[in-house]
């Protein structure tokens, strides 16, 4: 079955995996961060060529459709059009051949690598490509998107409505006047930060569909509680339908763009009006975080920076092969494989910062290290526990207990060593024989 899509392309799926937050620090320092700043500058542009899109003349009813959208999302987003935008009718052969070509074009090696770190960590099955999944997953949840490659909508066969249309044409004007791909594609490539960007690009276009299928007064009416509830509950169908082929990080961390980003973005209009979404652009949210928590974006609060000692690893012949940042929505998805929504919520409301690391050495197995640092020793206790209660959650997974701050699962030739430390956890994953003295490299 073929679900309305609400969004543009998830050419970033390249970031629904567990991963991490750039980081480095020591116990309890403080966190600081400016909202105007962004992770790093982005790479010199490079060749993004695809091949051309099949031409087909637009019904009348298409052109129709076309016009009404772009006039509705110019009007509610108070922005002009700099240019004309093309829209193309794909089957849906053709869409789902366009969404492997855009996911390689815009991060396919990288996905290969994160889909590594996701199966060393327990979090993907093994085999897991990102790649393959990050287009099939686009393929089954879109019948219209914006291509910021093409600079066109890409429809499948006639479903799309007027309003999904304005939404997708709301991504056509962030990309005339805020360059969608400088915004996403930013080295070294950070799973949280890109999540809030996602959020920021979806939860605008989000808004502005929600006011023309309701009215503005309508929609202002609600209350902002009122406005996520909304989102949460339409993508009931996504969590029934998808949500039973594809890991539960997967499928929230796509709806948390939408359900999470939309009310983030009816924040700042209430405060600031349209010019201050357009601010948003300018100085994007540096973390999910920011997004769940509007107030620690008002106030500029960044991730505390957190790492391990790599030099510590690589005495012992471990070669760090990539890391990225998963932030409190990643968080929040990794424990929702195993504890239930609300609690997986509240164990990752304390999130402070952290980064995932995938380390390999000659002819022994992978080793998986995520460090996380929290708000206070409380929060992480509570991650700690919430994590230990969703590994106890797989039928093979055998536990032992080392006192009240370390635990060791073993499950299918595989072990996971959590260790609680102050306001810090520490999660190992790979051959049993490595994870004592992986452990002293972390806390080095």
């Amino acid at each position: 079955m073929r679900l309305k899509s609400k969004g543009f392309i998830i050419f970033c799926l390249v970031g629904i995996i567990v991963t991490a937050t750039l980081l480095a620090t020591s116990c309890g320092e403080k966190r600081t961060g400016r909202t105007n700043a962004t992770s790093a500058p982005a790479d010199p542009p490079i060749a993004r060529t695809l091949p051309p899109l099949p031409s087909r003349p637009l019904s009348e009813k298409l052109k129709a459709l076309r016009a009404g959208a772009m006039q509705k999302a110019s009007t509610l987003r108070e922005l002009p059009w700099q240019s004309e935008v093309g829209m193309a009718e794909l089957s849906g052969w053709e869409y789902g051949s366009r969404t492997s070509e855009m996911t390689q074009a815009l991060g396919g090696e990288e996905l290969r690598g994160l889909s590594r770190l996701a199966v060393a960590g327990g979090v993907l099955p093994a085999g897991t490509d990102l790649a393959a999944l990050a287009s099939s997953f686009t393929a089954a949840s879109a019948s219209a998107t914006y291509s910021p490659l093409d600079k066109q909508i890409l429809l499948v066969g006639t479903q799309s409505g007027s309003s999904l249309l304005t939404h997708e044409f709301v991504h056509a004007l962030q990309d005339q006047h805020f360059d969608l791909l400088k915004l996403l594609v930013v080295r070294p490539y950070n799973y949280d930060r890109t999540e809030a960007v996602f959020a920021l690009i979806e939860g605008d276009a989000m808004n502005v569909q929600r006011r023309a299928e309701e009215g503005e007064q309508a929609y202002a009416r609600r209350t902002l509680e009122d406005i996520s509830r909304q989102e949460n509950d339409r993508f009931g169908a996504y969590r029934s339908e998808l949500g039973a082929l594809f890991p539960p990080l997967l499928t929230e961390t796509f709806i948390f763009r939408y359900r999470d980003g939309a009310r983030f973005v009816e924040t700042v209009r209430r405060k600031s009006g349209e010019r201050g979404i357009d601010e948003l652009f300018r100085h994007p949210p540096v973390s999910s975080e920011q997004i769940l928590h509007p107030e620690k974006y008002f106030q500029g609060e960044g991730a505390r920076d957190v790492q391990l000692n790599e030099a510590a690893f690589n005495e012992r012949q471990w070669r760090a092969v990539t890391s990225t940042s998963m932030g409190e929505i990643g968080v929040r998805g990794v424990l929702l494989a195993g504890v239930p929504a609300r609690d997986a919520a509240r164990a990752a409301a304390g999130w402070g910062g952290d980064r995932a690391y995938l380390f390999e050495r000659e002819g022994d197995a992978s080793l998986f290290v995520w460090k996380s640092a929290w708000d206070k020793h409380t929060d992480a206790e509570e991650f700690y526990r919430a994590y230990n209660a969703a590994q106890d959650r797989r039928k093979s997974a055998q536990a032992t207990t080392n006192g009240e701050s370390q635990m060791l699962w073993r499950e299918d030739g595989h072990a996971t060593l959590v260790y609680l430390n102050g306001d810090t956890v520490i999660i190992l994953r790979g051959a049993e024989a490595d994870l004592n003295t992986a452990l002293e490299a972390a806390l080095r």
